[in-house]
């Protein structure tokens, strides 16, 4: 998503051509977590014609949110017009990217998953767009190699195999999960749903865009474009939902909980569903099939740990009965439910396939691949679970290296694709700077590091108030320590002001005379590599 999207924005703005920049995807085709992920029901939870580019409007989208396949062909098409297939290398993992002091220059480690062999590129700058959402996650939980069932992550879905008639387990209960049993219950023999803690859940509404209304989208585009702002717009005005203590956020929370009153029936389970939490501690899931599932006969939620994965099947225990350490270190207000069994006991269940709904590796921000700047030092080291960056973008003693979503990038009000145009923006202008400096001397930049630590103070002072922040609350947006390491406090207008142009006294600029590089050609590229 974000690769392409900085694809297209280098072209369209002029700043290089096609020859002069590449992509890299370790997928096949274009779309990033669009395709990768291709489990059953996959949708985006954000409406169609909000989760778009400006650029790039889509008047034939055939869902109010889109189904997987039909975003990753967006992208796609994308590419498509603006050529991007003539500068792509797919099925490439990025091994790492190292800037050498002497030649100005990012040397940029590539391996091609097809034949295993190793290049490397040079190039002055690098443009890492890889996203969080690629990295499937393993709860720790002992035996998984001991199954002798089938098994598999929700982000490796496996399309070979039949699920029909069989007994299956899914560990986790978040968005991946969320889409993925409601499209099983009806196949399988047995559904068991084991849940560390609840999140809210509110309808989506979804149905098809009535053939009339694409139609009239693609006569009249000017209609598609106020469209598409009345959703930005709408998405804006939410913050005070996401905010503890607001009418909004009450109004909100109390929402979810009638939607949950109103359909599920046991009120065993229904309690089992009820978070524990404020409403927006963790990600809310956007779904109008959840729910109706719990009552059907053949799916159970299970609030009881898994503590041991065996051959056949997995043992969870009542977490009232779990010695102190078997819950140390398990994140704020997980298991926390109490069985109302007075004779719940140690349990197995038997299974033929496990699906491991638990997610993606979130908080290694830097860990997509290994990442030299100045002196050696190691993005992923430097950042470990607290990252710290320039207004997402731009990393302090890691010269010509940008971001796109990097760290305190996104909220739950601002739109995901404008915030990913705000940066694409800037990061031209950031290598404009850097392609036309290059025409003379050696040239680089990186952000100040004093800057850097100033507006990472000042981005703290701003995320008072905000739900992912509230008591007994755990999530990926925030880290060990507390901090808020996905949030950004802005509403997305003003983001897009601050991000108007880079103010290069925030930089420390770097020239060398062409003379003082030795072995290196007079006049070196201008490529830019952008990592995805």
């Amino acid at each position: 998503m974000a690769g392409v999207s900085m694809g297209a924005h280098l072209l369209k703005r002029k700043v290089l051509k096609h020859s002069e920049f590449m992509l890299v995807d370790q997928q096949e085709d274009y779309g990033g977590v669009w395709k990768q992920n291709k489990y059953p029901g996959i949708a985006c939870d954000v409406p169609s014609h909000g989760y778009v580019m400006r650029y790039f409007l889509k008047p034939d989208w055939s869902m109010k949110y889109a189904p997987g396949s039909e975003i990753q062909g967006y992208y796609a098409d994308i590419a498509k017009y603006y050529g991007l297939e003539k500068n792509t290398k797919f099925k490439t993992k990025v091994i790492e990217a190292r800037w050498n002091e002497d030649t100005y220059l990012w040397e940029v480690l590539l391996e091609d998953l097809a034949t295993g062999k190793r290049t490397t590129w040079t190039a002055n700058s690098v443009v890492h767009s890889g996203g969080q959402f690629s990295r499937p996650k393993w709860a720790n939980i002992p035996g998984r190699e001991s199954f002798k069932g089938t098994q598999w992550h929700t982000a490796e879905w496996r399309d070979d195999y039949d699920l029909t008639g069989k007994r299956v387990a899914i560990i986790g209960t978040g968005p991946s999960t969320g889409q993925v049993a409601p499209r099983i219950a009806p196949i399988v023999k047995q559904l068991n749903i084991y849940q560390r803690s609840a999140t809210y859940v509110v309808p989506r509404g979804d149905g098809p865009i009535p053939k009339w209304k694409q139609k009239l989208f693609s006569w009249f585009r000017p209609l598609l474009w106020l469209y598409h702002v009345w959703w930005y717009a709408s998405f804006e005005s939410s913050k005070p939902m996401w905010l503890s203590g607001t009418k909004r956020h009450a109004k909100a929370q109390a929402f979810a909980l009638q939607n949950l009153e109103s359909q599920v029936k046991d009120p065993i389970t229904r309690e089992k569903l009820r978070p524990r939490n404020e409403f927006g501690c963790k990600r809310i899931l956007v779904l109008d099939d959840w729910y109706p599932i719990f009552n059907r006969p053949n799916v159970e939620l299970i609030t009881d740990k898994p503590i041991r994965i065996t051959e056949h099947g997995i043992i969870s225990k009542p977490p009232d009965q779990l010695p102190g350490e078997e819950l140390a270190g398990q994140p704020v207000g997980s298991y926390d439910l109490r069985n109302e069994d007075p004779n719940a006991k140690e349990q197995e269940r038997e299974i033929d396939v496990l699906l491991w709904g638990t997610g993606f590796e979130m908080a290694d921000q830097g860990g997509h691949f290994q990442v030299y700047g100045v002196g050696g030092i190691n993005l992923a080291e430097e950042w470990g679970d607290s990252p710290k960056c320039y207004y997402s973008v731009a990393v302090t003693k890691f010269p010509n290296f940008m971001l796109t979503l990097g760290p305190n990038a996104a909220n739950f009000w601002s739109n995901i694709t404008t915030l990913v145009e705000i940066q694409c923006n800037y990061n031209c202008k950031l290598i404009k700077q850097i392609k036309q400096k290059n025409q003379k001397n050696a040239y680089a930049l990186y952000v100040d590091p004093q800057v850097q630590k100033d507006y990472n103070a000042w981005i703290k002072r701003l995320m008072g108030g905000i739900a992912i922040l509230s008591p007994n609350c755990s999530n990926y947006y925030t880290n060990s320590k507390g901090e808020a390491t996905y949030w950004s406090p802005f509403h997305g207008y003003y983001y897009a002001w601050l991000m108007r142009w880079p103010r290069m006294k925030d930089f420390v600029q770097l020239q060398k005379p062409r003379s003082a590089i030795n072995g290196v050609a007079k006049k070196t590229s201008t490529a830019t590599a952008t990592a995805v």
